[in-house]
């Protein structure tokens, strides 16, 4: 199928909108190390959502200049240095950047799909009625409450049952 399904938009609310959504988000690994050629401006943290070291690389460039300009070709080159090491480093860490601002994005769009089910909703299914459809059965000193019995609540049923079922079938 390919990407075919990114040129149709059944525009609901559903899975395969946020899946739409999602698509035009996520960032790639291709593009951020493209822009990396260009730290000096900072452009692959900005395309990676990371204003303050986008900025950080943009300051510490006019540093350089500004030094450069001034006549301390020192200063210059070793602030220029600094802004390349942390673009050796930032080449390095890429791929984990950029799958951390994808998962992040993810979380983003799934979550903001729908407001959830209901306050107080517990299923298709009232309380006289098992999840199968089937009458619940004898109840032996297990108190009815809107919790999941505890693992020793569980355990207790369980002896119960089978202490009813021996005492049956002999």
């Amino acid at each position: 199928m390919g990407d075919a399904w990114k040129n149709f938009d059944l525009a609901g609310g559903g899975l395969q909108s946020a899946n739409l959504r999602l698509a035009a988000l996520l960032r790639k690994r291709s593009v951020a190390c493209a822009l990396l050629a260009l730290f000096p401006l900072g452009l692959h943290r900005a395309y990676l959502h990371d204003r303050r070291g986008a900025w950080l690389y943009r300051a510490g460039t006019l540093l350089g200049v500004a030094a450069l300009v001034a006549g301390l070709p020192l200063a210059a080159g070793l602030t220029l240095a600094a802004g390349a090491a942390f673009a050796i480093y930032d080449l390095v860490r890429i791929d984990d950047a950029v799958a951390r601002v994808n998962k992040r994005l993810r979380v983003k769009v799934y979550l903001s799909q729908s407001a959830g089910a209901p306050q107080g909703f517990k299923g298709h299914y009232t309380d006289e009625q098992e999840p199968t459809g089937h009458a619940p059965g004898p109840t032996t000193n297990v108190e009815r409450s809107s919790r999941a019995p505890s693992f020793a609540e569980q355990e207790k049923r369980l002896r119960e049952l089978a202490a009813m079922r021996k005492k049956g079938g002999k």
